[in-house]
């Protein structure tokens, strides 16, 4: 992938690995990504889930998941921005 553009996670082939939340972060560090959520803790927060989409462009990332109903999009690396603490 370049850092420009992203791509299917599964590059088109076949059903999207279950992956813990930790191991999306690894895997797609600095990126944006969507996915459909698989797992839950008892707060209701994902904790699993199946990569559909990533880019390293939020806005282009949208516009790849018209074909998906619910998705949850998550930045899997450090805030650009300080938290409020």
């Amino acid at each position: 992938m370049s850092p420009t553009g992203g791509a299917q996670s599964d590059g088109g082939q076949g059903e999207p690995e279950d992956l813990a939340l930790r191991e999306i972060r690894e895997r797609y560090k600095d990126q944006w990504v969507a996915i459909i959520v698989t797992g839950r803790d008892r707060n209701f927060q994902p904790t699993r889930g199946k990569v559909v989409a990533t880019d390293y462009d939020r806005y282009l990332l949208r516009t790849k998941l018209h074909k998906y109903r619910e998705v949850c999009v998550l930045y899997a690396g450090e805030p650009i921005y300080p938290l409020l603490q």
